[in-house]
């Protein structure tokens, strides 16, 4: 028996259809792929909407508050303190009288401490930054907003007269300070400012002494002569730090003079162990 053989353009013709619907189907999956890509970004931008809002403690409530239902409520509202009264039966049912919340009028601001926190923060390490390039050993602490020195560093051993080091330290120090102290005072063009102020910077000596003996009394004045010093060193440096003022008319010198001593019987003698910290006290 003779099998006749299928013509070769029939066979062209039916590999060609099956080629377009492969091509028809791959298609439609794009298209299906593309439709699917996009309802999953429009899920994620309305479950944003939902759960984000321009305040933190709102953010966080939409995030516990999954089963939100709305419900037409008669609510009193003062906006000038920010409160919100709603019947007490429209949250409970049963419930009498009414409960008010409290809300912010706008993005929430972190609290005084947190601020300041962050301007000392902020200062510390702009100024440790530059002493760090130029090479002077400091002692840093962010959280005090405190920067120090070894007395012995600074001055010679059992006065209060600056060493040639310690003499080019005010200098960087000065330098360092008059870049950025007058965005946190009065009395000095400033640019580039956050809007925040500083209460005091403080020269502040540190020593231990014995408060019972003419040496340790001796200790404790020899401190603050080294505080006047290293202060007088940083306004002869950069004669702005002198000018700047904690307010706008009758407000104290930004930069003053502090000490601090703890009396104890077995301080070292000679004023051994004192340092000279700048301290940053943020206003309120």
């Amino acid at each position: 028996m003779r099998l006749r053989r299928r013509p070769e353009r029939m066979l062209e013709e039916g590999e060609s259809y099956y080629v377009s619907m492969t091509d028809m189907m791959v298609g439609v999956l794009f298209i299906f792929i593309i439709m699917l890509s996009f309802f999953a970004l429009q899920y994620r931008a309305t479950t944003a909407t939902l759960t984000q809002a321009k305040d933190s403690e709102t953010t966080a409530l939409l995030k516990l508050a999954t089963a939100l239902q709305a419900q037409p409520v008669q609510a009193q509202i003062d906006r000038t303190h920010h409160v919100v009264c709603v019947p007490a039966a429209d949250l409970v049912s049963g419930a009498d009288g009414q409960r008010c919340f409290a809300y912010s009028g706008g993005a929430l601001k972190p609290p005084a401490d947190a601020q300041a926190s962050q301007v000392r923060a902020d200062v510390i390490n702009f100024v440790n930054g530059d002493l760090s390039a130029a090479k002077v050993q400091s002692t840093a602490d962010a959280n005090d907003g405190t920067l120090s020195f070894p007395a012995e560093q600074l001055f010679v051993a059992g006065t209060a007269t600056l060493s040639p080091g310690g003499q080019d330290i005010a200098r960087k120090v000065a330098a360092s300070l008059a870049q950025r102290m007058p965005c946190y005072g009065y009395g000095a063009p400033a640019s580039g400012c956050n809007g925040q102020k500083m209460t005091v910077v403080n020269v502040l000596g540190q020593a231990g002494f014995d408060a019972f003996t003419d040496a340790g009394r001796q200790a404790a004045a020899l401190s603050l002569q080294r505080s006047v010093a290293f202060h007088q060193a940083l306004t002869a440096a950069a004669p702005v730090l002198g000018q700047l003022t904690n307010a706008p008319t009758g407000g104290q010198p930004l930069l003053r003079v502090a000490t601090y001593g703890q009396s104890d019987a077995k301080a070292a003698p000679a004023g051994a162990g004192q340092t000279i910290t700048i301290q940053f006290v943020p206003a309120g």
